[in-house]
């Protein structure tokens, strides 16, 4: 059956539209027609650009985005961002205060964006993110273009259109950064891009083992607990610590990376909420097990845990093997039931403890964000001067 609208009668929209139109406002831009510079590139001081989507403080994808330009600032290259569809921002000025206020340091140029394809030009563009491809795809105005990989963006969807879209771009022609060694095979693999791996590391001015004046608590397990996001599997280890519970075992926990509110659960908690750095590390040093979970590519918190002397628990999953060594960490396998076995192991031996503490202190200690924003620098270097030479080439 078909409807007519009459001339004045408004109808609401509906809600397959307005998803229509929401995805549309991501993934339509027209070609821009500038050409990349004619001018010759300084190598010392590329000029780089980044799209990346709006943010809030506390954003861990974009702390890590803004970490590496901070550095590829201080090694002397002009960095910008552009903010694609800014909600939480009014001018690139604001959105420039918030990054120093709560990021990182940052000089550079920021610049909101929507609906059209921004015209900008330099040496590198780099997308960020599944939609951020979308514009950069559609941009002219550089040598070479970078997806700036940080997890495997489909899985944050059920099969369907937006998994669709965002596995589309990795058929992009863009140089991939990934952030871990899965992500840089997957994208060599499975997409057949260029692809280089940088590891996320640590802020070692924050997270340290300390003075060791402060003492741990033997059954105090430390859980990042960002249920609002599914790929941290926070259920699982909720129902794994109420098994834990029914066999008897001495606990208690301290919930922090979002408000859980009221829990209806017999063992002591606290729920801390998001903490800051400092907070973080200090729970850290205080804790006896640290339990950080990642279905997609593996989160920095357990290298921070580690970083301070924390024995840490993740999922065995090849995600998380590629990454980390045997023996620098505690592999549980993903069940409710596998996760309290390796828990209770912990708890109740701590030679186990120890032995983790001491081979994970020995993994991290070689990180750190200069040296991963040095392989990103050495990335940007090598492409855009393979670009610009096939482009200078009769």
């Amino acid at each position: 059956m078909r409807y007519l609208t009459l001339p004045g009668f408004k109808k609401k929209k509906s809600p397959l539209l307005r998803r229509v139109a929401h995805l549309r406002s991501f993934v339509r831009y027209e070609k821009a027609g500038i050409a990349p510079p004619c001018a010759s590139i300084d190598f010392d001081q590329l000029r780089i650009t980044f799209v990346i989507p709006d943010f809030k403080p506390g954003a861990g994808g974009h702390m890590t985005i803004f970490r590496i330009a901070r550095y590829l600032e201080e090694f002397g290259h002009s960095v910008s961002f552009l903010i694609q569809n800014p909600s939480e921002h009014k001018s690139g000025e604001a959105a420039r205060v918030t990054i120093n206020t709560h990021f990182q340091p940052f000089n550079g140029k920021v610049e909101l964006f929507s609906g059209e394809t921004p015209e900008a030009s330099g040496d590198a563009l780099i997308a960020t993110d599944r939609f951020t491809c979308y514009p950069v795809e559609a941009m002219g105005g550089f040598f070479r273009k970078f997806y700036f990989v940080q997890d495997f963006e489909p899985s944050f969807y059920p099969v369907g259109s937006e998994y669709l879209l965002s596995e589309a771009t990795y058929h992009f022609d863009f140089d991939c950064l990934c952030a871990g060694e899965w992500l840089n095979r997957m994208m060599r693999e499975r997409y057949r891009r260029w692809s280089v791996s940088w590891p996320l590391a640590y802020d070692a001015s924050v997270y340290g083992p300390g003075d060791g004046t402060v003492k741990r608590s033997d059954g105090r397990i430390a859980l990042y607990a960002r249920y609002v996001t599914s790929r941290r599997a926070v259920e699982l280890a909720l129902m794994a610590l109420d098994i834990l519970q029914e066999r008897c075992v001495a606990f208690e926990v301290d919930f922090f990376g979002w408000d859980l509110g009221h829990l209806d659960v017999s063992y002591g908690y606290r729920d801390h909420g998001v903490l800051d750095g400092p907070q973080l590390a200090a729970l850290y040093r205080q804790a006896a097990v640290g339990v950080v979970f990642s279905a997609t590519n593996h989160s920095l918190v357990n290298k921070e845990m580690m970083a301070c002397g924390l024995p840490v628990v993740d999922l065995d999953l090849e995600t998380v093997r590629a990454i980390f060594p045997e023996g620098c960490m505690a592999f549980a396998q993903p069940t409710p039931e596998g996760i309290a076995d390796r828990l209770q192991s912990l708890l109740e031996q701590p030679q186990q403890r120890d032995a983790l503490r001491t081979a994970g202190e020995a993994f991290v200690n070689d990180l750190s964000w200069e040296k991963s924003a040095r392989i990103v620098e050495a990335a940007l270097r090598e492409r855009v001067s393979l670009a610009s030479s096939q482009k200078a080439a009769p």
